[in-house]
């Protein structure tokens, strides 16, 4: 061999070197691809955490609005118990027709009270005229002398 053809060989070798450190390039990049499909993937959980964010929120939107039928709900019979008020409202006019009789007793009470004054003052008016009939008869007496 001569010196050309063994430098020849030696760079032959540096170039088959070379070329495995080419194939373990490629292979790094192999790895990276996958890193970067392990990001696109880490991207994608991102994503999908935010879409469970989402989601939490649909359910919490969700349980507002089954709260808001349930308030609905108590509307609805609140309604119900409205409308058994409004049947209820006949029975209430006769009571109030009741309550008119009453007033109307109670207005007699007070008539009864009055008349119980009156009649108290009607007493002090007599034992005022008693009192006066002595006094005419005191005044009769003087008269006489």
């Amino acid at each position: 061999l001569t010196e050309a053809e063994v430098d020849s060989l030696a760079l032959t070798e540096a170039l088959v070197d070379s070329l495995a450190l080419t194939e373990a390039l490629v292979d790094s990049l192999a790895l990276t691809e996958a890193e970067v499909d392990s990001l696109a993937l880490t991207e994608a959980l991102v994503d999908s955490l935010a879409l469970t964010e989402a989601l939490v929120d649909s359910l919490a939107l969700t349980e507002a609005l089954v709260d808001s039928l349930a308030l609905t709900e108590a509307l609805v019979d609140s309604l119900a118990l409205t409308e058994a008020l409004v049947d209820s409202l006949p029975l209430t006019d006769a009571e109030v027709d009741s309550l008119a009789l009453t007033e109307a007793e109670v207005d007699s009470d007070a008539l009864t009270d009055a008349l119980v004054d009156s009649l108290a003052l009607t007493e002090a008016l007599v034992d005022s005229l008693a009192l006066t009939e002595a006094e005419v008869d005191s005044l009769a007496l003087t008269d006489a002398e």
